[in-house]
């Protein structure tokens, strides 16, 4: 019987200026930053949103820009 490999999950701290900080298990980085802003609503709407995500295991921490309107999620720079 094969066993099917599964991507090691890691703990996150993600947070948004003005924003909960919420802690969310993924595979990576940019995927703890989509499961943040899947539930995410802003009030009024935003055109960008500035995330930081930091591994709790190590600290590193990272910058990632969302446009609200197109869904693209790139590092900020």
């Amino acid at each position: 019987m094969a066993e099917i490999a599964s991507e090691q999950l890691n703990r996150y701290r993600v947070m948004a200026t003005g924003h909960p900080t919420r802690i969310v298990v993924e595979p990576t980085l940019e995927a703890a930053a989509v499961s943040y802003i899947e539930d995410f609503v802003t009030s009024p709407p935003v055109p960008e949103l500035k995330l930081w995500v930091t591994d709790i295991e190590d600290g590193n921490q990272h910058c990632f820009l969302l446009d609200t309107d197109s869904g693209d999620l790139k590092a900020c720079s």
